[in-house]
């Protein structure tokens, strides 16, 4: 008894590591072949000959540089795992695999009407544009949390008519510090009884119901994946009630001061009290508002924005360019409001809604939107009011997306972070010719092109990493300096030098690093009319993205020597794309001519490939190199010469 059990778990076992290994996402008859060399007529004739009994042919060329091709086969005439095992043994093969399926990854919830939400994922229902959404199904398949990576409990303030607080499908801050309806101030917070936000009409914590508000709410965090209703954007995100968006500016005050508060209590408690609230969400304003006239609501922005807090607005609902109409606070330009405006099912600018190339900065779904309604119901509304909880949802995806360090970052500087982030959603719009010259982005919202700007933040970095030059008196010398873009394909910049360096000057103040390739900016300086001696001073880049960087410029003027680049202070080496694909560049710089040698090793510290040496004068280099002998992975680089060793992490997809 005991062996006939022994051989069934035997039995059990061997099925399951076959159903694990089993290659069910293959595509039949096809095969991805990288040969050693790239195969000439002859080679490929015999090639073909060799495997005649599978009626085996070259499909497509895939890579001239990896000597990658796509073959086919006819399954019916040979077994397809049998001849994958000697295709790897043939002579000119040395590597073989199947070709599998790729697809997307999302998240689709549960939730019943998910199918009527056009605007989270489009797929052409009321007759709109299949794709035309705000890739939220694709964002959740990288996050859903409401909770930073340090565990801080993310909440989205919502300015409006008030909220249903009874309706099943929203989740709801409360103020747990609170005892509600005691008539007592419990948590010192100088509001009494606040435990459900605050209804800034009548200044108590009694909080109005409103079908506005209330679709609104489910517009930006509904909760999801419950089986039940709709889903919002930020579908795990908690929601604060404010009742205050209509009446007068007075009440408008009110509301926000109360969100202040609360974030600023939350800061100087270190989260023990108050609440993280990461952005307001305003659907209500002044048509036709003059800025100049509103200096109290720029300095209550100003003041949100210092704790971190970015303001999303929807703008007029009036087809008109509020940068020459004015609106209220959609044509202020203070940095902590993200302002937007109504998009269609079918990717266009809705007829009601107004725009402003130097305004509104982005456009997000606002028509036929389906959510949450008074008395706990579901229905659909249109306005730029519902467009502004599409991106007040994101913001809150985006948070719970950061890393712990951006998020450290974001407790040392939050307006910074914030303001990043604000730069994200901008840069990461799907770019659309129905908002290009009408909005600042050119774009509709993306949620997953902003989640991934999070993870792998834009950046950029300087080759060399410092400039020194030895100029004779009354010379000048140019050198080029690299600014090479990390995790953007567009990213303008620019260019300041301090006003006491003018020996110093750059061929451009401003430019786009583009296409991931290197921008380069020609550096001259100028020793007319100085004395011999050292010079120093820097060279400070910002970027699109907020990031600035500065590099060190040292300039020596000595009598008798020919001008010349001297170094980088350090040897550099940068390698980008990185992780890359086919091809990556080396870039790097060079104090004195060298001859450099490239190694490549595994993480074990094997050595797997190099390139011959090479030799190269001082200054600043880039080659192109493809590594075709590398599988998917993670190595060391290495960069050496009689010198120095500078050693750098190599990804290949």
């Amino acid at each position: 008894m005991k062996l006939y059990h022994f051989l069934f778990l035997l039995f059990l076992i061997s099925a399951r590591a076959t159903s694990q290994n089993a290659d069910n996402n293959r595509v039949p008859g096809q095969v991805l072949v990288q040969f050693r060399e790239m195969p000439g007529e002859i080679e490929s004739e015999g090639f073909i000959h060799d495997f005649r009994y599978a009626s085996l042919s070259f499909n497509r060329k895939l890579s001239s540089a990896m000597k990658i091709w796509l073959v086919q086969f006819d399954e019916q005439l040979a077994n397809p795992e049998k001849l994958l095992a000697e295709i790897r043994r043939h002579p000119l093969v040395s590597i073989a695999q199947f070709n599998h399926l790729v697809s997307d990854r999302e998240l689709i919830p549960n939730d019943p009407s998910f199918s009527a939400l056009w605007n989270l994922k489009n797929t052409g229902q009321m007759s709109g544009t299949p794709g035309a959404d705000i890739k939220a199904s694709y964002a959740w398949d990288i996050t859903t949390s409401g909770i930073t990576a340090l565990g801080d409990t993310i909440v989205i303030a919502m300015v409006d008519g008030g909220v249903d607080l009874g309706h099943s499908d929203l989740k709801l801050w409360k103020n747990r510090d609170e005892i509600p309806y005691n008539g007592i101030d419990d948590d010192g917070n100088g509001y009494i009884d606040d435990y459900n936000g605050w209804n800034a009409y009548m200044n108590n914590g009694n909080m109005q119901q409103s079908d506005h508000g209330t679709h609104v709410a489910g517009t930006a965090a509904a909760k999801g994946n419950n089986s039940l209703g709709v889903t919002g954007v930020a579908f795990n995100t908690y929601l604060m009630p404010i009742a205050g968006s209509g009446s007068n500016e007075a009440i408008a005050v009110a509301s926000y001061d109360y969100i202040f508060t609360m974030r600023k209590i939350y800061n100087q408690t270190a989260g023990t009290s108050g609440a993280f609230v990461v952005v307001t969400n305003s659907s209500f304003g002044i048509d036709a508002g003059n800025p100049v006239n509103y200096p109290l609501w720029s300095a209550i922005y100003d003041s949100l924005g210092s704790v971190g807090i970015l303001n999303v607005a929807s703008t007029a609902n009036r087809g008109w360019d509020v940068d020459l109409m004015g609106d209220i606070p959609t044509a202020m330009t203070n940095n902590s409001i993200v302002a937007a405006t109504n998009s269609t099912n079918t990717d266009g600018l809705n007829t009601q809604a107004a725009w402003g190339l130097n305004s509104i900065d982005l456009a997000a779904p606002g028509t036929n939107v389906y959510s949450t309604r008074q008395g706990d119901t579901y229905g659909y509304k249109t306005g730029t009011s519902m467009s502004s909880p599409h991106v007040s949802g994101a913001i809150a995806l985006m948070y719970a997306a950061a890393s712990e360090s951006v998020i450290n970052s974001y407790y040392s500087d939050p307006e910074h972070i914030s303001l990043k982030f604000k730069q994200y959603l901008i840069a990461g719009v799907d770019t659309l010719d129905s908002f290009t010259g009408k909005t600042v982005s050119g774009g509709r919202l993306n949620v997953y092109k902003a989640l991934n700007m999070v993870q792998n933040p834009p950046d950029f970095q300087f080759n060399p990493g410092t400039l020194s030059l030895m100029i004779a008196p009354d010379n000048s010398k140019t050198v080029t300096l690299e600014l090479i873009p990390v995790n953007a394909s567009n990213n303008p910049f620019e260019v300041s030098i301090p006003d006491t360096a003018n020996w110093l000057t750059t061929d451009t103040l401003r430019g786009n690093m583009s296409n991931n390739a290197p921008y380069e900016l020609n550096v001259t300086v100028n020793s007319a009319g100085l004395q011999e001696g050292t010079y120093r001073s820097s060279i400070t880049v910002k970027d699109f993205f907020l990031n600035e960087h500065s590099i060190e410029v040292d300039m020596k003027v000595r009598i008798g020597v020919n001008s010349a680049f001297v170094s980088g202070s350090e040897p550099s080496m940068v390698v980008y794309p990185n992780p890359f694909r086919q091809e990556t560049k080396l870039s790097f710089s060079l104090p004195v001519s060298s001859v450099v040698k490239f190694s490549v090793f595994g993480m074990n510290g094997k050595l797997i490939t190099e390139r011959d040496g090479q030799e190269f004068t001082a200054g600043s280099h880039t080659i192109t190199t493809s590594f075709p002998e590398l599988s998917p992975g993670m190595y060391y680089l290495r960069m050496s010469t009689p010198g120095f060793v500078r050693t750098a992490k190599l990804i290949k997809f």
